[in-house]
């Protein structure tokens, strides 16, 4: 284990995780919300939105935790693990109400939620007849580490207690249901 842990560590001997994970730089077109909505993330042109992300390494969600006593090891398991991060996403509010009025593609049903900003006054190249902006601040989902999680064992039932269980079921005979 020494010898991994100075692999992994390096010569300077910095900590090594039990469920490694990567670094990841991101640009995505859309994202989920707080109310696993999808939202469609703000671009225009060269202009994108870039995440860093804390993905599980491959091959580790799932697995079990590294460096635990062995008595916990096969109760881990690695998880990926999320947060969440402001972006400039599309105001749900204004889409509808442009799908509504016959210009640009059709929406899903929306949710709207006290907890999103103001909308921004950004403008792009479609026009907004409606009075509100386009976009708006929102939280998105990213991936932000991955963690290790121990499960409790399952509580094994005695042979005294299952007896006791046994024996406290009547079994009613037909005599017994008709009086």
């Amino acid at each position: 284990m020494q010898i991994l842990l100075r692999r992994e560590g390096g010569d300077e001997g910095r900590p090594v995780d039990c469920c490694p994970s990567v670094e990841e730089m991101v640009e995505p077109e859309g994202g989920r919300n707080k109310d696993d909505m999808y939202v469609v993330l703000f671009r225009n042109g060269d202009i994108r939105q870039r995440f860093y992300e804390y993905s599980c390494k491959e091959n580790v969600v799932g697995r079990p935790c590294r460096f635990l006593e062995r008595r916990l090891h096969n109760q881990s398991r690695c998880v990926q693990k999320f947060s969440y991060t402001y972006a400039i996403v599309r105001n749900p509010a204004v889409s509808a109400s442009s799908a509504e009025s016959g210009s640009g593609e059709p929406q899903r049903h929306h949710h709207h939620r006290a907890h999103h900003l103001t909308a921004l006054p950004l403008t792009t190249s479609t026009p907004n007849s409606f009075g509100g902006s386009e976009w708006m601040l929102d939280y998105i989902r990213v991936r932000s580490g991955c963690g290790c999680e121990v499960m409790p064992k399952p509580k094994k039932r005695s042979a005294a207690n299952k007896g006791k269980k046994s024996k406290s079921k009547k079994s009613f005979s037909e005599d017994d249901l008709q009086t």
